[in-house]
C-alpha cells in the first residue's frame, strides 16, 4: 500500500504518536522483519518502522510514511499471539517487503497495487504461500473475511479468538525435487491450493 497523502509532517514524522502494543509472539517482529530483508531483500538498504496496529488488514505497508526513505510495515493486533507460527508472519513480511521491491504501477490506466512482477516475486521467494494461506483460513476465517479490498479483519475480531493450530503442511509427494518443495531443508513448505475456492494471482512453474 503507497503512503498516505495529506498527512501532517508532525504525525508522519513522529513515530512516538502511535500506542505502543507489547509483543505476545515470544519473538521481534522488528528483527523477524529485518532477518527477512537481509535473506530476501538485501538490495533495500532503506529504513523500516515496525508496528502493530488494527487497521482492518492483516498487515500493510506505507512507503515513506516515517520520512524519506523510512517505510512503515504493520500487522494487525489478530496476528499477535502466542500460538501465532513463525513461519506465518514471515511470510507476510515477505508480501509487504515485496510491495516495497515491486511496487504497484498502472496498468490500462488503472493502479494496481499488485502488478504481475509482484505476484512473481512473491512466488519465488515464498513457495510455501499456499500453506500460510491454508493456516490463515483454517485459523482467522472467524476474525477475517475476504472482501474486494483484500483479506479484512472484523472490527469484533476479539469475539472470535480462538486458538490455533500448529503450521504443519504435508509433503507434495507428487514427483517435486524435495529442494524445491521445501527449500532450506524443510524451512518453507508449499503444496498445491486445494483448498481455494479461487487459484491465487501466480501459480508459478
Amino acid at each position: 500500500m503507497a503512503g498516505l497523502l495529506g498527512v501532517p509532517d508532525v504525525y508522519r514524522y513522529q513515530p512516538l504518536l502511535f500506542q505502543p502494543v507489547p509483543s505476545l509472539l515470544g519473538f521481534s517482529l522488528t528483527e523477524m522483519v529485518e532477518e527477512m530483508r537481509a535473506v530476501h531483500f538485501p538490495d533495500l538498504d532503506e529504513q523500516i518502522e515496525v508496528r502493530i496496529a488494527s487497521e482492518g488488514a492483516l498487515a500493510f505497508v506505507r512507503r515513506q510514511f516515517m520520512g524519506p526513505q523510512k517505510h512503515l510495515v504493520v500487522f494487525h493486533p489478530v496476528l499477535n499471539h502466542p500460538e501465532t507460527p513463525i513461519e506465518v508472519l514471515r511470510f507476510i513480511a515477505k508480501h509487504e517487503l515485496t510491495h516495497l521491491a515491486r511496487p504497484g504501477r498502472l496498468i490500462d490506466g488503472a493502479y494496481e497495487s499488485h502488478p504481475p512482477e509482484f505476484w512473481e516475486h512473491e512466488y519465488a521467494i515464498g513457495p510455501e504461500r499456499y500453506a500460510v494461506w491454508a493456516w490463515i483460513h483454517k485459523n482467522l476465517n472467524r476474525c477475517a473475511r475476504s472482501t474486494k479490498r483484500g483479506y479484512r479483519v472484523r472490527r469484533s475480531w476479539h469475539a472470535h479468538m480462538t486458538s490455533r493450530t500448529p503450521y504443519t503442511p504435508s509433503l507434495p509427494f507428487n514427483g517435486e525435487r524435495w529442494e524445491r518443495a521445501c527449500p532450506g531443508d524443510g524451512a518453507q513448505m508449499h503444496f498445491p491450493p486445494d483448498w481455494a475456492a479461487l487459484p491465487l494471482p501466480f501459480v508459478g512453474v
